[in-house]
């Protein structure tokens, strides 16, 4: 609730990705913007990056 009243009303940013499966999962609504879905990418790739950091 509150993110969608950070997005709407201060026009803020949101990613969205699932956490706990092997990979990571990009959550998004059909309503979210373009940049929206871009943050959700970007969100994803730097976890694929720090899980090959680690080893994991």
């Amino acid at each position: 609730m509150v993110a969608k009243q950070l997005s709407y009303l201060a026009g803020a940013d949101s990613a969205g990705i699932v956490l706990g499966a092997r990979v990571p999962i990009i959550l998004t609504s059909r309503a979210d913007s373009v940049d929206s879905r871009l943050a959700s990418v970007a969100l994803a790739q730097v976890l694929v990056a720090s899980r090959q950091d680690s080893g994991a």
